[in-house]
């Protein structure tokens, strides 16, 4: 039993992942991204929240979606104001959403369901 003690558990590193080809470093390389896992807790945290912005349960799905996006990059810092200040944005999920194509938010996307099932 003494295995699922938390002080014996295997802490998941946060990853890094390249998810667009149009964000380049001064030498042109392609910047990674840093994403982490969520836990349980922060995921149903994420949920409570979307559950109280919206009615309907089409307009839930998508705005957690998002958000649990935006809670899992660690880098770039979405909450970085001048960050949103570039796009025109105010939030780190509004952000997200203007940063990316489709094609790049299905890619962090996949990059955030596997670190998170591993």
């Amino acid at each position: 039993m003494k295995e699922f003690y938390k002080e014996n558990r295997i802490e998941i590193q946060n990853k890094k992942v390249v998810i667009s080809k149009r964000f380049l470093d001064e030498e042109g390389n392609e910047i990674a991204w840093e994403i982490r896992p969520l836990s349980q807790k922060e995921n149903e945290e994420i949920l409570k929240k979307c559950r109280t912005m919206t009615r309907t349960a089409k307009h839930t799905e998508k705005y957690y979606e998002t958000m649990v996006l935006a809670e899992s990059v660690v880098f770039p810092d979405l909450n970085n104001v001048q960050l949103q200040n570039s796009y025109h944005v105010a939030g780190k999920e509004a952000l997200l959403l203007e940063m990316v194509t489709a094609g790049e938010y299905e890619a962090l996307k996949e990059a955030v369901e596997e670190i998170n099932l591993i």
